[in-house]
């Protein structure tokens, strides 16, 4: 069977991407700075006050090489073509005949510079959007940069990799004058403060002052590494920073032509940008460590502070776990060595947990600050409950026999290191749901409690004997505290009494296991083992109650939906399986490019969270049930559809999200045929003889909304608004006698009278008109099928369906209100939509009721037949018959289920 998406997850966005490699563009509109960043095949606008998220662009169809800003646009390089794109919303595209990648872009006035990889500068219009020149280069000169120097009308440089720059004429498409002067490839060109003087960076970490006008040398300097960027301060203070490919900056004085300091380690990885605010002592830094910082020299000795900054992982992070139970937050750790906390809702709140004065040790001992960092994180387990008292969070590391407390509250490493009282390296770690007690299970099975507040040493759940005799690679205890479950390589899963911390029960797996998992609220725990099945263990019967197979590779994380019902899990062979425990059938499946290392549901079932091999962002995916209907089957073990992973604007699921929609769970089987919905035929055939009563599965807001409509007008009626002062008229009428009196009020009456008078609106009431509400209403009276009226009267708002039972017509012996009482009296014999048909009815008879009584002692003749023709009274009784029998059946229902809770409860 072919599917088109998957059933019930659609990726929603990412989390964690802030820059690469790509150089960032830093703007000035009026006072406020902008700044764009690449992240891959999208960009993101942040405004530098506060470094926060503006804008995420639409996915490109390859990864952006350069960007470039002119006002409003921001122009990206992908591929062979520019994309402009107006506030992150493309507008138009610029091309050529190559295919050539375009690596560096650049805008001088209308025109837009394409540095391409077949050795060719191309030249576009941005006003006529057509390409306007190309230059193309002999093998002597391989361009690798270019600039345009201030104050020379229609000129760019352009640098090389065989150390020589060029100064061109963009208009005649001519070379004006060669600079042979350097040995090394020109990686890097700056405009200096002074006019004519331009930044040459080398590779070989020269940095070359040097004055285009008299092909002279200024100065120079020499610094570690590649020269990736240069800037100069243009406040009253001549400076000098410089960048390099190992993540420092360097600071020099051009006045005394020394260097003033070293910024060792001020990004992980490569700077691609150094920027300095006009006219402010603020620089801006971007690197490949996927991060952007803002400096402040605000100090005596002038040397450089961290204002703010944004970032990510720099690696791939591997562990990822939500905290909380409003779904906001989610822990992470990565092979960086970091570990951060992400918001699900504001990008701001996104902050790496402290691990004490990591900088001030790399400076001390010269070392990268990721040499300095606790090792890589390899489980998570907190309790929010005690967050604010003491430290909640308890994570296990690669190779350290410790264990780490950390703080959540004041985002801080803990003051406790648990260890194994064996001294083997720590394998597992769990918090208990109070928040009080920390296990920590050794590689050689030993298992220790300690004291979350006191970090004192509490129990030995020891190894040997009747504990475990290999590695304890999970530990789980329930909500009462009462009962500690752990698992091993050993091919057990044991229950441990925790008060006595003895064995109360064993069950023997068949194989090792590598993980477990507790879902507390329904006391079941699943267990994953090396032979790639899935058990689910009741641990009140200590039996295994489910087994799920079609993992073809290494299972590498588990996560249960928060009622319990759905079992998510991922593997080595790429594959996201859904699994759902009552029915034990695999109802969803969809494969990635990117092997899943670890992933967890949302607490409030609405994402489910992602990390990736390759991959340093997190990825949230959207839970289908939170928003429209899903019908659930079993899916093949083979059913796989590949999905990409979400962006950071999740721009380009639009269109798949809008297919799911207007396809709704269509199946198609290999000829291309749909194949029926099982589950909707199932429901059409429901037979409710046997008593069965539905609902309309409306919004709550559309029938309660209508019983308190009243309420809810009074509620939101605006407050009188103002009244401007009264305009004496021109000519002002005057009353007869002694005294000088205007008549103000007699004239403001017969202008009201005049105006009425001459009015030509035309009146609509007098007309009387039919809405389709009384249309529907008499055609199905005419057919004795309300059925099409009914569909209607749901699709009607509550404003407008209170109005239509206000307005409806009383005349020819009130045919149209016994029509609507025999069209509810239908419906409750159906069954179905019970509790908008007793809305409708309450509604009907607090307009209604006095006309229906007043109307009750008419003689009619009656038929057998209850229809039109028959009294108002008698179709009364026959609604409220039909009303009460469906209201009895609900009731035993009630009843029924209230008694085996009773039951259940006092049994208990």
């Amino acid at each position: 069977m072919k599917r088109r998406s998957s059933v019930l997850f659609a990726p929603y966005r990412a989390l964690g991407y802030i820059t690469n490699d790509v150089p960032v563009v830093l703007q000035s509109l009026g006072n406020a700075y902008f700044l764009t960043t690449s992240i891959g095949r999208s960009f993101h606008v942040y405004n530098c006050e506060k470094l926060n998220l503006l804008f995420v662009s639409p996915q490109t169809d390859s990864p952006i090489t350069s960007l470039a800003t002119l006002k409003d646009f921001t122009f990206a390089a992908c591929g062979s073509e520019i994309i402009a794109f107006k506030r992150a919303k493309e507008g138009y595209r610029l091309k050529s005949k190559s295919m050539a990648t375009i690596f560096s872009i650049s805008i001088l006035g209308e025109l837009i510079f394409g540095l391409c990889e077949d050795n060719t500068l191309r030249i576009w219009n941005t006003q006529s959007k057509e390409l306007v020149s190309e230059q193309s280069f002999n093998d002597e000169f391989h361009i690798t940069t270019m600039i345009h120097p201030s104050t020379y009308v229609n000129k760019i440089l352009i640098g090389s990799r065989e150390g020589k720059f060029q100064l061109w004429n963009i208009r005649s498409m001519k070379m004006l004058y060669e600079f042979n002067c350097f040995t090394s490839p020109v990686t890097f060109l700056s405009q200096a403060p002074a006019i004519d003087v331009i930044a040459v960076g080398l590779l070989d970490g020269t940095i070359a002052l040097h004055n285009i006008k008299l092909d002279e040398r200024v100065m120079t300097f020499y610094q570690e590494g590649k020269v990736t960027s240069i800037s100069f301060r243009t406040d009253d203070v001549h400076m000098m920073a410089t960048a390099n490919i190992s993540g420092d900056i360097n600071l020099w004085d051009l006045d005394t032509r020394r260097k003033i300091h070293v910024m060792k380690g001020a990004h992980d990885r490569a700077i691609s940008s150094i920027h300095f605010f006009h006219n402010q002592p603020v620089m801006l830094t971007a690197g490949s460590d996927n991060s952007v910082k803002e400096w402040i020299f605000d100090s005596l000795d002038d040397l450089p502070r961290l204002l703010k900054q944004r970032s990510g992982h720099h690696a791939p992070p591997t562990t990822a776990r939500y905290y909380g139970t409003e779904g906001h937050v989610i822990l992470s750790g990565g092979q960086d060595r970091a570990f951060r906390v992400f918001s699900t809702i504001r990008d701001e709140f996104n902050t790496e947990l402290s691990q004490g004065s990591i900088a001030k040790k790399s400076k001390k001992f010269s070392v990268s600050a990721d040499e300095l960092k606790i090792p890589q994180v390899l489980k998570i387990a907190a309790s929010p409950v005690k967050e604010k008292e003491w430290d909640n969070v308890l994570t296990c590391h690669a190779n350290q026999w410790s264990a780490r407390t950390w703080n959540y509250q004041r985002k801080i490493i803990g003051s406790h290191m648990f260890e194994s009282g064996d001294k083997y390296p720590i394998k597992s770690v769990a918090v208990t749901a109070c928040g009080n007690f920390g296990f920590v299970g050794s590689s050689a099975g030993r298992i220790d409690m300690y004291n979350m507040q006191s970090g004192i040493h509490r129990r030995t759940f020891a190894s040997g004997g009747e504990g475990h005799h290999k590695s304890v690679e999970g530990i789980a205890s329930d909500n009462l505290n009462r009962t500690v479950i752990s698992a091993s390589l050993d091919g057990t899963v044991k229950f441990w009494d925790m008060n006595t911390a003895k064995v109360m029960h064993t069950t023997k797996i068949g194989s090792p296991v590598v993980s477990i998992l507790l879902h507390q609220d329904s006391d079941l725990l699943a267990t994953v083992s090396d032979d790639l099945c899935i058990r689910v263990i009741d641990i009140e019967s200590k039996k295994v109650v489910r087994e799920f197979w079609g993992h073809q590779g290494r299972i590498t994380d588990i996560t249960f939906t928060p009622d319990g019902r759905w079992l998510v899990s991922s593997s080595l062979d790429g594959t996201v399986r859904t699994w759902d425990i009552p029915s034990a059938l695999h109802i969803d499946c969809f494969r990635v490019d990117n092997v899943v290392t670890s992933l967890s549901f949302s607490p409030v079932g609405d994402f489910l969270v992602t990390t990736h091999v390759d991959q340093v962002g997190l990825f949230l995916w959207a839970n289908r049930t939170m928003y429209s209907n899903v019908s659930l089957r079993s899916v093949a073990e083979d059913a796989e559809i590949l999905l990409e992973l979400p962006s950071s604007g999740s721009n380009d699921q639009e269109g798949e999200t809008r297919e799911w929609k207007e396809d709704d769970n269509a199946i198609h089987n290999d000829d291309g045929a749909e194949v029926p919905d099982v589950m909707s035929k199932l429901e059409d055939a429901v037979s409710y003889e046997d008593g069965m009563i539905s609902t309309s599965q409306l919004p709550k807001s559309r029938w309660q909304n209508l019983l308190s409509l009243d309420a809810i007008k009074k509620r939101n009626k605006p407050k009188e608004p103002p009244k401007a002062p009264e305009r004496a008229p021109f000519f002002l009428p005057t009353v007869a006698g002694v005294e000088l009196k205007f008549e103000v009020e007699k004239s403001k009456e017969e202008s009201k009278v005049n105006d009425a008078a001459a009015s030509r609106v035309l009146n609509f009431g007098e007309l009387a008109p039919v809405s389709k509400f009384v249309k529907l209403l008499r055609s199905g009276r005419e057919t004795n099928d309300y059925s099409k009226f009914i569909s209607y009267v749901k699709e009607l708002p509550p404003a407008t369906l209170d109005i239509e039972f206000r307005m409806l017509p009383l005349e020819n012996k009130l045919i149209d209100l016994k029509s609507f009482l025999l069209a509810i009296r239908q419906q409750i014999e159906k069954q179905t939509d019970f509790e908008l048909v007793e809305t409708y009815l309450s509604v009907f008879l607090k307009y209604h009721a006095d006309t229906i009584i007043n109307a009750a002692g008419d003689e009619v003749v009656e038929d057998e037949n209850v229809g039109v023709e028959s009294s108002v009274e008698r179709i009364v009784k026959e609604v409220l018959k039909v009303h009460v029998e469906g209201w009895g059946r609900l009731g035993k229902k009630f009843r029924y289920g209230l008694s085996v809770l009773n039951f259940v409860r006092l049994s208990s």
